[in-house]
């Protein structure tokens, strides 16, 4: 009667393997789109930054973490001036008249772009630099953004303004690449950079929100076309194709400085204010795929 037993029991061993084998082919089944897409997306995203390409935003280091600083600390600086004169002229000045939610949006957005200031020149002192020694002049040419004086009334102030904050926030995206490339060096100001960049991104939707409920500009606070940002989408060789309104682009130092440079002259006195702008409108980039860098253009704001 032993015979019979063992053989049962090797039977029910083989069923056993068997039903566990189609146990196992049940879940493959069952869970494979889902494991396919927890592999599939990391690389995705992966694919999509680190993408083998040498375009200007794949670009090895060109500037070290305190360069970054540096500069950017240079450009909030700028913009802490610009909303200290735009508070001031509200206060007592031409836009004494503005509405009340446009002055509270200027000393709020003042006091971001200080305190932006503030925690970079902290950064900049960590990193062995002297924040004192990045400067701007005592009376920055802001007439060089519009060709006339931003401060005189809020039509131009919030044009300006809008200027100011799609620069920033380019800017910023464009230091993305030199911080990754530092390393464990750059992580830290990465992370402070983001976290500006975003606070930048507000500034300039909020400036948009006012500029059409108060004085009924034909712009949004989202971007509706690829003409209401300042750099071409379209960049060659960028990992991510910049083809609609539903990516905005980035600046690097050298476009950045070539529209800042401008402003960072001494204003000299002037009697006049010119109807017109009296500088030259920058040229729309190119939107194909060409080799060449695109130049420089300020778009959605004449």
């Amino acid at each position: 009667m032993r015979q019979p037993t063992v053989i049962t029991a090797r039977l029910n061993r083989r069923a056993f393997a068997l039903l566990l084998n189609q146990c196992s082919r049940l879940v493959r089944h069952v869970l494979a789109p889902a494991t396919s897409a927890v592999l599939i997306l990391p690389l995705l995203l992966m694919s999509l930054f680190f993408a083998p390409t040498a375009p200007a935003y794949a670009q090895s280091a060109t500037m070290s973490p305190r360069q970054v600083v540096e500069y950017a600390l240079t450009l909030e600086k700028l913009e802490a001036d610009f909303y200290r004169r735009a508070v001031a002229a509200a206060q007592r000045g031409p836009l004494a008249s503005a509405p009340a939610v446009a002055k509270a949006a200027l000393v709020s957005y003042g006091q971001d772009e200080a305190q932006h200031v503030t925690d970079l020149s902290a950064v900049l002192r960590s990193l062995g630099g002297n924040p004192d020694a990045v400067t701007i002049p005592s009376n920055p040419n802001y007439r060089a953004i519009l060709g006339r004086d931003p401060f005189a009334n809020p039509t131009d102030l919030l044009q300006a303004g809008q200027y100011v904050e799609d620069l920033g926030v380019a800017a910023y995206k464009g230091q993305v690449q030199n911080l990754l490339a530092a390393g464990e060096a750059g992580k830290t100001v990465l992370a402070g950079a983001l976290a500006i960049h975003t606070v930048e991104a507000r500034h300039a939707a909020g400036i948009r929100f006012l500029r059409q409920t108060l004085l009924n500009a034909d712009v949004r606070p989202w971007i509706r076309n690829a003409d209401e940002v300042i750099y071409n989408e379209n960049r060659s060789g960028s990992p991510i194709p910049f083809s609609s309104d539903a990516f905005d682009g980035y600046a690097t130092e050298q476009e950045v400085l070539a529209l800042v440079g401008p402003i960072l002259t001494v204003a000299q006195p002037s009697t006049t204010a010119p109807d017109r702008p009296t500088a030259p409108r920058p040229q729309p980039a190119s939107s194909g795929n060409s080799s060449e860098s695109p130049s420089p253009a300020v778009r959605g704001l004449w």
